[in-house]
C-alpha cells in the first residue's frame, strides 16, 4: 500500500501545523511527520514517529470535499491517540490534498475490511 500525506492544521490554537505520511505496515498505523508553525514556518521540529497498533482503531472514514479531503480516524479509546498530536480526544482528522485522495479513499476501505475481518473473528472465538 501506499504512503499517504497528510496535514493536520488548527493544531495549538491554528499557531501550529503538522504535515507528515501515514504508512500501514504489518497491522500497524505508522506516522511520521513533522510539526511546523502554521503563520511564518519558520520553526520546524524534529522528524517524529508514532506507531499505532490497528487493533486500537474503531472505525477509518473518508470524507471527500472540493478541495481538500479528510481521512478520520477513530480510537477504541483516549490512549490510542495519545502519542499523535491533535485536539480531540477519540480521533484524528487527517486532512488530504486533493491529488492524494485515491490513496486516502484505498487506505480507508482497506483497514475498514481488515477491521471488519478482526470483528468477525472475535466473534467467531466468542461463540466457541
Amino acid at each position: 500500500m501506499r504512503s499517504l500525506p497528510f496535514y493536520i492544521d488548527d493544531l495549538n490554537g491554528g499557531f501550529m501545523k503538522l504535515e507528515g505520511i501515514l504508512r500501514v505496515e504489518k497491522g500497524k498505523l505508522i506516522f511520521e511527520y513533522q510539526k511546523k508553525d502554521a503563520i511564518l514556518e519558520a520553526y520546524k521540529s524534529d522528524l517524529m514517529s508514532t506507531e499505532i497498533d490497528l487493533s486500537g482503531i474503531d472505525l477509518v472514514e473518508f470524507k471527500k470535499g472540493l478541495f481538500s479531503s479528510k481521512l478520520i480516524l477513530h480510537g477504541k479509546r483516549p490512549a490510542v491517540f495519545a502519542e499523535l498530536p491533535g485536539d480531540a480526544l477519540t480521533e484524528r482528522v487527517l486532512k488530504v490534498k486533493r491529488k492524494h485522495r485515491d490513496i486516502a479513499a484505498n487506505i480507508s476501505s482497506n483497514l475498514n475490511l481488515a477491521l471488519s475481518e478482526e470483528k468477525l473473528k472475535e466473534l467467531n472465538s466468542d461463540s466457541e
